[in-house]
């Protein structure tokens, strides 16, 4: 938890749009950020055929938690593909930042937990 909030303060002051890199995790690239006050994640697969779809979603204060599932075949070509997830918050809420975490699933694989994989500000 510390190695996100440090990852959001750094976020925050750099001003930057991603930050793909986030300790513990290991279930390939991943960037984070806000377009059009929307949180936008996007996962690079390791081939053709993986979806990313948003499991649940909060606002805490001025950043989106989104808890992602990846999900694909786990065989077949390896051949990077970003799949894409969007998430927009109530009429209400206001966002600058985005943590995303992912539960990384092969075919017929669901008992696996969501890691940590990212933050990012607009």
């Amino acid at each position: 938890m510390r190695v996100l909030v440090a990852a959001l303060m750094v976020a925050s002051v750099a001003g930057c749009g991603s930050v793909t890199s986030v300790k513990g995790w290991a279930g390939g690239p991943v960037s984070a950020g806000i377009e059009d006050g929307q949180a936008v994640v996007t996962y690079d697969a390791p081939r053709a055929g993986w979806s990313l779809v948003v499991d649940r979603g909060r606002v805490d204060g001025d950043t989106a938690l989104l808890w992602i599932t990846a999900q694909g075949p786990s065989s077949g070509g390896l051949q990077t593909t970003p799949v894409q997830a969007t998430w927009s918050p109530g009429d209400s809420d206001f966002i600058r930042c985005v943590q995303a975490n992912i539960r990384v699933l092969k075919a017929g694989d669901d008992k696996r937990n969501y890691m940590p994989a990212a933050v990012g500000c607009e």
